[in-house]
């Protein structure tokens, strides 16, 4: 095996250097410093390496343009773009040039980057192998390691006409969802596709069709749009607009400062009152379900067990929890009806992750973090966090009565 590292400091070409050499102990590694050396390209194209390492702190369009150049030759070997920082933005761009992958560097283990240089080994090889010379279409299956994306399965994400899968993104108990391109105006889209198995399963088709529905009907700049809905022979699917910024699940890990968790909070009240404002509550509301545009503005997505506030119609199985039991209301709790409050409790319990990074209430089943939502008082804050407490408090009560009796009106109180 034969490697070569790009990164104008040592110290990252170091770092990675001893991640190769963990699986393969005796691999030839080469260091490229471009501040010293300049462009890698033409070492890198009729080099012999079994992959290339291109690192740095932050990418601009030049490299990009750069890895297309390589990546045409299909005897080019497997490129990994490697950063401080990114998103699926630069990724997407980055896979299109023609990278095997983009990752990032921070919380990089010799395991993930084995297994990104394996990929992307296959995968030039069968490029390789293509008799005609052109590349052809391929489903993009690296990891994002930034993003905690999952990686799609052996079988391939479904053929849905005019699109066209780049990767799996997420997995639900339901739906796989698979970052994807629109055919005709390659425009970055989220196709959500539902397993076929549950076609024959009429709750879950009912929830499939009525989230098209209620997304359908909304056209606000705080719910994430809609374009299409469908079947892809047994595969029903929904396409919906792709949200770069990644998930708040994935910022509270990371970590939020008080003073950005309480602006996070104002426009997902902002965002909770325009869904509310067309008469719709969303049922399940948790970090998950909060995605971010490029602009760092949170949008509100997955409505598959949301309904209209005058509706009746329900879509729970007789005795089962269909929404998450960490951020229920102890009004859902109760199995009793729902109305826009329990989207605040459940904005509550966000609200807390990500002033603290823990979780409101840890038990060992649904039942027991049941338990606690019906009969536990909000935590008390740390001294230092204590300036949020009373908002806290309202978030959470028990009673829906005491909470704030709207999203405008939590939106209004924390402008003030």
């Amino acid at each position: 095996m034969r490697f070569l590292i790009s990164d104008e400091a040592r110290e990252p070409r170091a770092a990675l250097a001893a991640l190769l050499r963990a699986s393969w102990p005796d691999a030839e590694i080469e260091e490229w410093d471009p501040n010293m050396q300049g462009n890698p390209r033409r070492a890198i194209v009729g080099g012999g390496y079994s992959a290339v390492l291109l690192s740095a702190q932050a990418w601009g369009e030049p490299i990009l343009g750069t890895v297309a150049e390589i990546c045409r030759d299909p005897n080019s070997p497997p490129l990994l773009l490697l950063s401080d920082r990114g998103g699926e933005t630069l990724a997407v761009k980055a896979i299109k040039a023609g990278a095997s992958d983009f990752l990032l560097r921070r919380g990089l283990d010799a395991e993930s980057l084995a297994k990104a240089v394996r990929d992307g080994m296959t995968e030039r090889a069968a490029i390789a192998r293509d008799a005609s010379g052109r590349e052809r279409e391929r489903t993009m299956t690296l990891k994002l390691s930034a993003l905690n994306t999952s990686q799609v399965d052996g079988s391939g994400p479904p053929e849905v006409p005019g699109y066209r899968a780049l990767r799996q993104i997420g997995e639900g108990g339901s739906a796989m969802v698979y970052l994807a391109e629109r055919v005709h105006d390659g425009k970055s889209l989220v196709l959500k596709v539902l397993d076929p198995a549950l076609r024959s399963d009429s709750v879950f088709m009912a929830r499939f069709v009525q989230e098209y529905k209620l997304l359908a009907s909304l056209h606000d700049e705080d719910v994430a749009q809609i374009y299409d809905q469908g079947f892809a022979g047994n595969f029903p699917y929904i396409a919906m607009e792709y949200l770069p910024g990644g998930d708040l699940k994935a910022k509270i890990i990371e970590g939020i400062t008080p003073r950005d968790a309480l602006h996070v909070l104002s426009l997902i009240a902002k965002a909770l009152d325009a869904i509310h404002r067309h008469g719709i509550i969303h049922r399940d509301l948790k970090p998950q379900n909060i995605m971010f545009r490029s602009e760092e503005r949170p949008v509100i997505v997955d409505f598959g067990l949301a309904r209209a506030l005058a509706s009746n119609f329900t879509l729970a199985r007789k005795g089962q929890i269909i929404a998450t039991a960490r951020y229920l209301s102890p009004e859902q709790c109760l199995g009793q009806p729902a109305d826009a409050r329990s989207d605040i409790y459940s904005l509550g319990v966000i609200f807390y992750e990500m002033l603290t990074g823990r979780r409101l209430f840890d038990g060992a089943s649904d039942k027991e973090i049941l338990r606690l939502h019906l009969k536990s008082e909000p935590p008390k804050l740390a001294p230092h966090l204590a300036g949020y407490q009373r908002v806290l408090e309202r978030l959470l009560a028990r009673d829906p009565a005491y909470r704030y009796q709207s999203a405008l009106e939590l939106f209004a109180n924390i402008a003030t």
